[in-house]
């Protein structure tokens, strides 16, 4: 082989090997940290406002990339239900609705805040009733989560730091009745529990076992085709 065709040769390879130490110098490793609340919110009378307390993001030396916040929330309800008609019956269904929203210090999740389910229902509750008469439900229950992920910048930031960060959690409970016949209404007495979890994605800017791969592989073209040209000359 003569020197013009091997140093066609070479330099044929020559950005295939660029990409791939390109690729490898490219790619840093991504890890997560997974954070529980201090404490659950214990299932409490509705309706309330309560809190979710979590370690904050403190990495030597790692960059922040997304926090992934979820949530889960269950009740128990028990309706009550009556017919305030003197003379006429009412047959229907019933059932309790809560809606759980978290919201952060500096207000960066999106308004209204991060919902679970927006709203998560107890199962319906079926009644018939004669002029006058009342009932009670049996416990009814209901559970719902939420998973949101996000990038913002100041969120990130709020999230960074030596401590804790506190969330607020709250809920709003409704009934709701769907009625024929008598004039009938329905009240509900209600408790819901509360939990979370914070995941965070980052970066430590040390390339992944894969990149360094890619660079050796670059690197190796190069130097071989380096040595053979010296050989051919």
């Amino acid at each position: 082989m003569n020197i013009r065709s091997m140093t066609l040769k070479v330099r044929g390879l020559a950005p295939l090997a660029m990409v791939l130490f390109g690729l490898g110098q490219g790619v840093s490793s991504a890890d997560t940290l997974v954070v529980n609340p201090v404490a659950p919110i214990a299932s409490t009378q509705t309706d309330w406002n309560s809190q979710l307390v979590f370690s904050k993001f403190n990495v030597a030396g790692a960059t922040l990339l997304s926090v992934e916040i979820k949530t889960s929330a269950g009740f128990d309800t028990v309706l009550t239900i009556h017919n305030g008609s003197p003379d006429t019956g009412s047959t229907g269904t019933a059932r309790t609705e809560v809606i759980v929203t978290l919201t952060d210090p500096g207000g960066f999740i999106p308004a209204p805040g991060q919902q679970i389910d927006t709203i998560f229902p107890s199962p319906a509750y079926t009644y018939t009733l004669a002029a006058g008469q009342s009932i009670i439900s049996p416990h009814l229950f209901g559970n719902g989560s939420s998973d949101q992920t996000y990038v913002a910048s100041v969120l990130l930031a709020e999230f960074t730091g030596v401590g804790t960060i506190t969330l607020n959690v709250g809920t709003f409970t409704q009934t709701v009745l769907s009625n024929t016949g008598g004039n009938t209404a329905a009240s509900q007495s209600t408790f819901a529990s509360a939990n979370g979890q914070v995941i965070y994605t980052f970066s430590t800017g040390v390339p992944e076992p894969g990149s360094v791969v890619l660079m050796g592989i670059g690197g190796l073209v190069f130097g071989a085709f380096a040595i053979r040209g010296r050989r051919k000359v």
